[in-house]
Parts: C-alpha cells; sequence; structure tokens
C-alpha cells in the first residue's frame, strides 16, 4: 500500500484535538507522518500535550507547525507542503476515524493499476467509533432538528427532491456552481470489485489524495478569514488530475464540537463571494458565469428566506448573508485576478467588521 500522512489544521481546539488523535495514530495502516498546523496564541503549550501524546507511538514522525497564516485553507496548504506520504488524508481538529478508515481507503488506491485515481473520500456517520473519547464536549447547537425531519419526509417524493435540491440548495451540486462543467462519473473495472462510488467533490471533514495533485492544486490561498467552500473547490480541481470516489465502508464521525463556529450571516456570505473568487481565478471563461453567478443569488436568497422561517430564525440571518454578499459581489468581479491574494483577504476582514 502506499504511504500516508495525516494534515490536521486547528485552532484553539486543544480539548478535542487530544480526542481525535489517539484513533489516528491508532489506525491498522499507520501514518508515517502526523502534520498539525496550529494558529492559535498558546500553539506552543497545545503541541507539548501532543508531543507526550505521541511518545506512545515513537515510529510515527510528529510535525507540529504553527500556522504562516491563520486560515483553515493555507493551514492545510501548509501541511500538505510539510507532508512525507504518497497520500495526503486531511480531516477537521474534530473528526474522529474508525479504527480501519485509512485502511479501506488505501486500499483503493492499492487497486489503481493505471493511475487514474487522484483522491477518495470517506463517508461521515452519525455514530462516533468510541463514545467514550467524546466525554464532556459539547457539540454545536442543532437548530436544524425539525428542518432535517421535514426534508426527510419531503425528498421522499421526486417533487420534494427537486426543491430541496433546486430552492433550498440543500446538496452541494446546488451550491457549487462548476466552472469547468461536469466530471464524468464512473467507477473503472479495476475498482468494480470494491464498494465505491464516483463524486465530484469531497468534504475536507475527511478527504485524501495523492500530495503530488494536492501540491498541483493548493486550497484558495486569499480565503485568510473565511474559507467556506475552499474544499468543493480544491477537490473539483482534483479532478482535473482523475477520478474522485467515495469508499463506502471507510468510516468517521465530524463531532462539529461547540465554539468557533461563525456565525450563520457570515457563512452565507463568504460562501457566495468565495465562489466567485474560484470562477474568476479558475474557469476558462469567467464572463460567462455572470449570469449563472446573479441569478443563484436571487435564488439564494429565497432558499434562504424559507430556511430561515421554517427554523424559526426570525433575524433571517442566512436571508441577510445573501444581501450583503449581493452589495459586495461587484468589488470582487472588477479586482483582477492578479491582485485578489492581496486583496480579498482585506475585503473579507472588512466585511466581518462590518457584520
Amino acid at each position: 500500500m502506499p504511504t500516508w500522512s495525516l494534515v490536521i489544521p486547528t485552532y484553539n481546539r486543544r480539548d478535542v484535538l487530544l480526542r481525535v488523535l489517539p484513533l489516528a495514530f491508532g489506525q491498522t495502516v499507520p501514518p508515517v507522518q502526523v502534520v498539525i498546523v496550529d494558529s492559535s496564541q498558546d500553539w506552543e503549550v497545545t503541541r507539548q500535550a501532543v508531543q507526550d501524546l505521541a511518545a506512545d507511538y515513537p515510529a510515527i514522525r510528529l510535525d507540529y507547525l504553527q500556522a504562516e497564516t491563520p486560515s483553515s485553507a493555507t493551514q492545510r496548504n501548509q501541511g500538505v507542503e510539510a507532508a512525507l506520504g504518497d497520500i495526503v488524508v486531511m480531516i477537521d481538529d474534530d473528526s474522529f476515524l474508525y479504527p480501519d478508515y485509512v485502511e479501506r481507503i488505501l486500499a483503493v488506491y492499492a487497486a489503481d493499476s493505471r493511475g487514474v485515481l487522484a483522491g477518495v473520500n470517506g463517508v461521515n456517520v452519525p455514530v462516533m467509533p468510541d463514545a467514550r473519547a467524546a466525554t464532556g464536549l459539547a457539540r454545536k447547537a442543532d437548530s436544524q432538528a425539525k428542518v432535517t425531519g421535514l426534508r426527510d419526509r419531503v425528498i421522499r417524493y421526486r417533487l420534494g427532491r427537486w426543491i430541496s435540491t433546486r430552492i433550498l440548495f440543500q446538496d452541494m451540486h446546488a451550491l457549487f456552481l462548476k466552472y469547468e462543467g461536469e466530471r464524468p462519473l464512473s467507477v473503472p473495472a479495476d475498482f468494480a470489485h470494491l464498494d465505491v462510488t464516483p463524486m465530484t467533490f469531497m468534504s475536507g471533514h475527511g478527504l485524501s489524495v495523492r500530495r503530488a495533485v494536492a501540491l498541483a492544486e493548493p486550497l484558495d490561498r486569499s480565503l485568510r478569514y473565511y474559507a467556506a467552500s475552499e474544499d468543493l473547490d480544491a477537490s473539483y480541481r482534483y479532478g482535473r488530475h482523475g477520478i474522485l470516489l467515495r469508499a463506502n465502508d471507510a468510516l468517521l464521525h465530524h463531532f462539529e464540537v461547540a465554539g468557533g463556529r461563525v456565525k450563520r450571516r457570515t457563512a452565507t456570505t463568504f460562501q457566495l463571494l468565495n465562489m466567485l473568487v474560484f470562477i474568476k481565478r479558475n474557469a476558462d471563461r469567467p464572463d460567462a458565469w455572470l449570469g449563472p453567478y446573479r441569478r443563484m443569488l436571487w435564488r439564494r436568497l429565497l432558499g434562504e428566506a424559507i430556511k430561515d422561517a421554517l427554523s424559526r430564525r426570525w433575524n433571517f440571518p442566512q436571508a441577510r448573508g445573501v444581501l450583503t454578499a449581493m452589495r459586495n459581489w461587484r468589488r470582487v468581479w472588477k479586482t483582477p485576478v492578479e491582485e485578489l491574494d492581496g486583496w480579498y483577504p482585506g475585503q473579507q476582514r472588512a466585511i466581518l467588521d462590518r457584520l
């Protein structure tokens, strides 16, 4: 099997990080290296705690790095640059891996006799691999419970599925404008014996990619203050180099710990503005996507207002996030691509200061 390195960006999550790492170190196929990129002010305190934990795994190299730039996107890039393995596995600092998570992912790479595979995702399941690992940890508030129950009943029907995807944007294929068109979705014969599903996007809480591909397609460098949809954009670009597959028997649990989460309005605003950055930077003909992007803004305004109302969020934070994006997208559009890395972080900061 190919070798693998684990990359984890983290920020002010010492408690949960120390719960996640034993499951990562203890994989049935251990990593050759664990790279943690920490943007916390007290990162050296956490580094010492992690080094103490890692002492029980002397065969695994630990690189605990201070973040050069505090951003999940740039921290992941920094980790990839430091990685040594053939495969880079990237997880969030609150992603709990099942013991054979990486073994099952590596089995997919091992079957790639023709070099057609770029990346492999696992499956996020609602059950922890070890219930004791989360003792005392608080999850972020789940105000979506009623909406989720309603959605689950509605999507049993074709019209309901259409409304959920096209009106409420409950699908990443609706959220992301595919500026290079659709990727072919098929499973080559080499992988027919495995339980895999073709994918267009991979989720950042638990993805793997060939290191050479990750270096060729770094996460967007301009996303300094909120990197919404950075995993969708990067994994979509991974598709330039090969197919993406989901290993349906590779399981993890994304805990989504409380604290450190941005407000709904902020998340919606930058999800939309970041999408325009992706288009400007990567599309062959960005102008052709301006019309679809503007239409998506109006459709998102309707969809987010409906979701806010269903959740009884009467200050309508997600709809207001769309309105904030509507007021700011022209500045992003007018900025030359070569100036985005220097200009867009300041624009993100200015918007955050006003929200």
